[in-house]
Order: C-alpha cells, then sequence, then structure tokens
C-alpha cells in the first residue's frame, strides 16, 4: 500500500485528461485511490495538479479554449464522483464552500469541499459564481460554522470584497483561498476576511482558531478607496475606452476580434481589458502593486504565446495610465505594477 500519488498514476490520469475521456480518468482516479493513496491526495496531488498543466497549456497556446473547458469538464466531473459515497457526519459542524460572484473557476472550491467532506466534515457547496444574495440567503437559512470563499482571479478582488463584507454582516466567519490571493494572507486581511488558507489542510487547521461570531467588516479608509470607487462606477466605460485606445496605439482597427478566431491575441486582449479594470482596483482596496504587476506578467505571457505583436502588453499598460491620469494613487500603483 502506498499514501503517495505515484507517476504511473499522474500519467495515465494524464492521459485520460488529455483525450477528455471522463471514465479513464475516474477508473485513475480510483485506481490510486484503491492502492492506498488517501482520497485528499487525490483530490489536490492528481486532480488540481493535472489543471494546473491544462491551465499552462491554455496560457501558452498549446490548447484552445476550448479543449481546455472540455479538460475542466472532466476534473470536474471526476471530483464529484469521488466524493459521491462519502459518509456525512450530521452532528458536525457545517461549512459553507463557495466561489465569489462571476468566479468560474469552480474547480478549486469543488476541490476544497470534497477534501473536507472526505476529512468528515459537513459541507454545503454552493459552486461557481455564488452571488453575495445567494450566499447571505443560506448562511441564514443555515448557520454555518464559517463561509470558505474561493478566488482564482485577481481581477476578483472587488467583488471579494464586497462578499466578504456581506458575509460578516450576518456575523459569520470568512476563511478565503485561491490564485487571487498572496501567500502570506495580506490582501485578505485587507478585504476584510476573517483568515487566509493557502490549502485545504490549512483550511482545518484555521477553523479550529475562528471566532464564532465576527462583526462587521471594518470600512477601508486609506488613500485609494475613494478612486477604488470611481473606477468601479466607470468599469464598463474604462474597459471599453482601454481597448479602443490599445487598438489605436497598435494600428488594429478596433474591435475587429469579432471576426478571428477565439484564441487568436486580438481577441485575449479585448476580453482582458475588464478584468486590468477590476485589478487596478483590487489593488487600491489592498494597496499591492504586486496584483497589477502579475496581471501584465499573465498577459505579456499569454500573448507571447499566441504570436501577439510585441507592443500589445505595453500599449495597454500606456492606454491605461493615460486613461488614470487624476487618479493619483492608481497612476502610483499602476506605475510601480
Amino acid at each position: 500500500m502506498t499514501t503517495a500519488v505515484h507517476p504511473d498514476d499522474r500519467e495515465a490520469y494524464w492521459l485520460a485528461v488529455e483525450a477528455a475521456d471522463e471514465s479513464a480518468a475516474y477508473a485513475a482516479a480510483v485506481a490510486a485511490h484503491g492502492r492506498g493513496v488517501p482520497l485528499d491526495s487525490v483530490l489536490v496531488d492528481l486532480v488540481s495538479a493535472a489543471q494546473l498543466r491544462v491551465g499552462e497549456l491554455w496560457a501558452t497556446n498549446s490548447w484552445t479554449v476550448a479543449r481546455e473547458h472540455a479538460a475542466t469538464a472532466v476534473s470536474e466531473s471526476v471530483v464529484r464522483r469521488l466524493a459521491d459515497d462519502l459518509p456525512v457526519d450530521p452532528d458536525a459542524e457545517l461549512l459553507l464552500v463557495a466561489c465569489v460572484e462571476r468566479e468560474w473557476h469552480g474547480l478549486p472550491a469543488l476541490v476544497v469541499a470534497q477534501t473536507l467532506r472526505s476529512w468528515g466534515h459537513r459541507v454545503d457547496h454552493l459552486g461557481a459564481n455564488a452571488t453575495r444574495e445567494r450566499v447571505v440567503e443560506r448562511i441564514l437559512a443555515t448557520r454555518p460554522r464559517a463561509v470558505l470563499l474561493s478566488a482564482s482571479l485577481s481581477s476578483s478582488l472587488p467583488r471579494v470584497h464586497r462578499q466578504v463584507a456581506a458575509i460578516r454582516e450576518t456575523g459569520t466567519p470568512v476563511v478565503v483561498g485561491g490564485r487571487a490571493f498572496d501567500s502570506a494572507g495580506v490582501r485578505a486581511r485587507r478585504l476584510g476576511a476573517t483568515a487566509y488558507a493557502g490549502s485545504p489542510r490549512d483550511a482545518v487547521e484555521v477553523l479550529a482558531t475562528l471566532p464564532h461570531e465576527v462583526p462587521p467588516a471594518p470600512e477601508l479608509t486609506h488613500a485609494g478607496v475613494a478612486e477604488a470607487r470611481e473606477l468601479q462606477a466607470r468599469a464598463d466605460d474604462l474597459a471599453r475606452d482601454l481597448v479602443l485606445g490599445t487598438d489605436t496605439r497598435l494600428g488594429l482597427s478596433g474591435g475587429g476580434e469579432a471576426a478571428v478566431p477565439p484564441d487568436d491575441w486580438r481577441v485575449v486582449l479585448a476580453t482582458f481589458a475588464p478584468h486590468v479594470v477590476d485589478c487596478v482596483v483590487g489593488a487600491l482596496l489592498t494597496e499591492d502593486d504586486t496584483v497589477l504587476a502579475d496581471s501584465r506578467a499573465w498577459l505579456a505571457e499569454v500573448l507571447a504565446g499566441r504570436g501577439a505583436d510585441p507592443a500589445a502588453a505595453d500599449a495597454m499598460w500606456e492606454t491605461l495610465a493615460r486613461l488614470l491620469t487624476g487618479l493619483p494613487e492608481a497612476s502610483r500603483l499602476l506605475g510601480r505594477g
């Protein structure tokens, strides 16, 4: 018997994901578990590890977005099936797990939910794009011990802030996690979260330390908050102007992304504009310029993999800087990031 995922397990699971073969992927996961690998290790070290590879292949343009979606659907199905027969302790404290509003990267939260179930916790999983209203409604109906909120994109940070505030208004502790946050938990604390957890095991350790009731989140009062609110109010217009201004700098016609394939770099550039605006808001709320630095580096990598104009990422940032003229805090963070 073994307690670690074997390279053969990884290869079998990967080949199944690569072929979008859900039955073969499930069989590979079950085989690893049958050889003694704990279910939480299967979920994290096999399934989640494969999903990271899927994301990297999309980022480098080795896989289309359609293929990435198909592979993700396979792993989501596997994770659900693996936990179908787990026993539920009706006396265990309830945990509510959800993705932040407008977050469609649902697999990380699903893995957390099923991992916690494998350890005997009672879990209510709301899935992707859980609105503030839906989360609060469920809290009031079920009174969970805590809410675990997942965010994979740094552009989700403004919505994390609003959702954390809504959850804390019910007196419920909220633990956040996901790739939108830094490993030290600084962004999480600044957005009002009760705690940050970098993994399901961290979440369990954190849960043991949480108060049973929390006060409302403190108001943010630092210099960038007013600018963040202004940008949120103008977000749609800013995103549109960012696309048009970037196209002008690059000598594109403007809006031409509609006539090219969905994986073309011009589509990525255009669809990334709203995320850039939200990243600026997130950087202002958290006072963290690395939000923008990370966003710019990711965009440059994705565009390069698609054979983009080498000036594309810089053109977007230069356009953004022009649009933010008159907002000193945003301009400062943009310059540093």
